[in-house]
């Protein structure tokens, strides 16, 4: 039973990251204009969140039987890197792509610790 509801709430955070890599690989088609994406002017956001969501749909393919550090670690370090990335990488002036970075990170950030406090709940017997 318990095992049941760990795989269940796994595969519901892999659901959930991998709907999150695939918008971070779309977002740039969706956010910027073509003229601003024929012209480079967004090369910087458009590599970063692509590439992020490259890897968060890998990590979503990740066992749901793989201990919790191996599933949340990771997610949680990308969505540190999305959220550090417009001041690293030099597109902090762009606010649409501030705000996909910063929301795409709080994101993956907030599906870890729902991962996290949810799988703990499933963990303690009455």
């Amino acid at each position: 039973m318990i095992g049941e509801t760990l795989r269940a709430s796994a595969r519901s955070f892999q659901w959930r990251l991998a709907a999150t890599g695939i918008w971070l690989v779309l977002s740039p088609y969706v956010l910027f204009s073509q003229e601003t994406l024929s012209r480079g002017a967004s090369d910087h956001q458009s590599l970063t969140f692509m590439a992020v969501g490259i890897v968060a749909l890998l990590l979503s393919g990740n066992d749901a039987l793989h201990p919790m550090p191996a599933r949340a670690g990771p997610v949680a370090a990308l969505g540190g890197l999305l959220i550090a990335a417009p001041i690293y990488l030099g597109f902090a002036g762009d606010v649409v792509a501030v705000v996909n970075a910063w929301l795409a990170g709080l994101t993956m950030i907030a599906l870890v610790a729902w991962e996290v406090l949810t799988s703990g709940r499933n963990h303690t017997t009455p």
